[in-house]
């Protein structure tokens, strides 16, 4: 089983999508994580700066920067501050680093440096890494201190918020990659339709005809290029075979009925009953077949470049059928022959072609039918048309019967065709009468191991 585009397209994007979101996330949290520390030492010194003069009372100051940050995410991060003053409580743990010997080298690192009235720095001070903000022109006063460690927990907490919320909105990515298949599919599939459509109307009768196709884009150039050519050189050869085939039954008709005549003239002149007459009377049925051959090669490579000439008339089919149903009767003895024939059925067509049609479905069901058989024909109105059905049994069914039945020179089981004379053109010619008349015609066997040949055209207007 095939599989399908729009699915294998589907899980491509969705594979993308995935791909990307999760580049998206890596990358972000590669630079974003250092530009989130980077935001949560600036407002350090923001908090430094405005509520300066609550920084004795630790609550106060941070009701006061809060104050100023309504709804921040990263106002959060005051809670994790170690506030360093004059009257800093030493016993809070905390606080331990505000009096670390190694703050004149931390003041001093190359990561300190000074903006506004502010000097910011961060690095390590009691094997932790820590960062810092305190007025640049005091050497003692206010400073904000907050471990690394804690800005990164904040950090983390919010990438974690983050893909909670990708989770949750995963049915909604799932339905958005699913309508985009669909355009992508959509916009994709519109000039392969339009050359599809094209390519779709083509056929072994108009393939010399240039067909109106542009490439809807520069990328789709090439395809309509080779297309184009396939059609030239297809055309070239059809045109080839159908001239070969016309020019080769045309050009034999003439020696094969001469040596008809000088057949029939030997088999006058020679002994009755002799050997030779014998030997020319069957040289004289093969030159027959000859010429039977000859005449519907000729007819068929008439019908492929739609050179079958129609001398159309209104024919009552009922009548056509209801005298060969008489005539069966009187020939084929041997077989039953049930009809259902509906009266007045007319059919504007060719009326020397559509015997010819008949003719081949009734002779098939007689050759390939059963020692003592039947046969049933049944024709009907239907809506704006008729149907004529030829029934019979027979012996043995090709598997391959109904693929291959209107193939030129098929005759089914091989070995039962050759106690049987034909040609495997008789169905091939049929076919090719049926389309002339806009009709159509198709074969299919039945639960009776019976092969059933259906005839479908529209009734004359008149």
């Amino acid at each position: 089983m095939k599989r399908s585009f729009k699915v294998h397209l589907f899980l491509r994007l969705l594979v993308i999508i995935f791909v990307i979101i999760g580049a998206n996330r890596m990358i972000a949290q590669h630079f974003l994580s250092e530009q989130l520390r980077e935001q949560i030492h600036q407002e350090m010194g923001l908090a430094l700066s405005r509520c300066d003069a609550s920084i004795n009372d630790r609550q106060a100051f941070l009701n006061c920067f809060k104050a100023h940050e309504p709804g921040s995410l990263l106002s959060n991060v005051a809670d994790y501050y170690v506030i360093c003053s004059a009257t800093a409580k030493l016993s809070d743990v905390r606080q331990e680093v505000c009096r670390h010997e190694d703050q004149v080298d931390f003041w001093l690192s190359k990561a300190s440096f000074v903006q506004d009235d502010l000097q910011f720095s961060s690095g390590e001070v009691s094997e932790q890494l820590w960062m810092a903000v305190k007025f640049s022109a005091r050497q003692v006063g206010s400073e904000i201190w907050i471990k690394q460690t804690d800005a990164d927990r904040i950090v983390s907490q919010m990438w974690a918020l983050r893909d909670r919320n990708l989770i949750r909105v995963f049915p909604i990515i799932l339905f958005m990659v699913f309508l985009l298949n669909i355009y992508i599919t959509r916009e994709l599939m519109k000039p392969v339709n339009r050359i599809q459509d094209t390519m779709s109307g083509l056929n072994a009768s108009n393939l010399d005809r240039s067909m109106p196709l542009d490439a809807p884009y520069r990328e789709f150039e090439k395809i309509v290029e080779v297309f184009v050519d396939l059609r030239v050189r297809l055309s070239s050869s059809f045109n080839k075979a159908r001239r070969f085939a016309s020019d080769a039954s045309h050009e034999l008709r003439t020696p094969l009925t001469i040596l008809r005549g000088n057949a029939e003239k030997l088999i006058r002149d020679l002994p009755l009953g002799s050997d030779a007459q014998i030997r020319v009377r069957s040289m004289g049925d093969e030159v027959e077949r000859l010429i039977d051959i000859t005449e519907k090669l000729l007819l068929l490579s008439r019908a492929d470049a739609n050179g079958l000439q129609q001398n159309l008339s209104d024919v009552n089919l009922s009548d056509l059928l209801t005298q060969l149903i008489h005539d069966a009767h009187s020939f084929q003895s041997s077989l039953k022959i049930l009809s259902d024939i509906e009266p007045d059925v007319m059919w504007r067509c060719d009326k020397t072609l559509v015997r010819q049609l008949i003719s081949n479905l009734y002779t098939n069901a007689v050759n390939y039918n059963l020692a003592n058989g039947w046969l049933r024909i049944v024709l009907k109105r239907t809506p704006g048309q008729f149907e004529l059905t030829i029934e019979n049994p027979t012996e043995t069914l090709p598997s391959d019967l109904t693929d291959h039945a209107f193939e030129r020179f098929y005759r089914g089981d091989a070995s039962h065709a050759r106690h049987i004379d034909g040609l495997g053109l008789g169905l091939s010619i049929c076919l090719e009468i049926a389309h002339l008349h806009q009709g159509s015609l198709n074969l299919s066997v039945t639960q009776k191991q019976a092969v059933l040949v259906r005839l479908k055209a529209p009734l004359s207007s008149r």
